[in-house]
């Protein structure tokens, strides 16, 4: 006589097939999403395999300089509203001119003059301070004016992120600015720890 046991080996084989099933379907989905998965978290800066490295952003501040005053004592530091990229206040920078490299010999007489010096920023924006303690600048003067009579100017500078305070501690990376006559446009580019 030849009975089956319904609460035996074939019923273990029944389950174990379902396992298999739903392990192959996990995998699947697994392997399905996981380019997915990754690629959203690495554009929001967390990295499944290592989850304590840092976030990279950017931070992008408006400088004009008709806001730009420098103390009667160092016309080599000048304090300057920042605005964020909307136009709407976002705190102070401090430049201060630490020593001038190269200049086209008019810079006494012409606050336009062409030169490269190194400078320091500090900023001071809601919620922390960031500092720039060496960045180089250069700047220069056309030849060419305009209708008015103004010669055009631009400049650039770059360094790197030396300190943090507030929500701007223990951050690193490179401020790069550009300006022309008027604006300069300051690009952070940061790691937040």
């Amino acid at each position: 006589m030849n009975k089956q046991n319904p609460n035996g080996a074939d019923r273990l084989k029944g389950e174990n097939r379902k396992k298999s099933v739903l392990c192959s379907l996990a995998l699947g989905l697994t392997t399905l999403l996981w380019p997915v998965a990754t690629a959203k978290a690495a554009v929001h800066g967390f990295n499944f395999l290592n989850p304590m490295t840092s976030t990279h952003r950017t931070l992008t501040l408006i400088l004009d300089f008709s806001t730009c005053v420098s103390p009667p004592d160092n016309p080599n530091i000048f304090n300057c509203q920042e605005q964020d990229a909307t136009g709407k206040p976002a705190g102070t920078i401090k430049v201060t001119v630490s020593s001038i490299i190269n200049t086209d010999g008019t810079c006494t007489t012409n606050p336009l003059c062409s030169f490269t010096d190194h400078a320091r920023y500090e900023y001071t924006l809601d919620g922390g301070t960031i500092t720039v303690a060496d960045a180089i600048e250069w700047q220069g003067q056309t030849t060419v004016t305009d209708e008015s009579g103004n010669a055009a100017y631009l400049g650039f500078s770059k360094g790197p992120i030396t300190d943090g305070s507030g929500k701007y501690q223990n951050i690193s990376g490179t401020l790069t600015m550009r300006w022309d006559m008027n604006i300069c446009i300051c690009l952070f580019d940061l790691d937040e720890a």
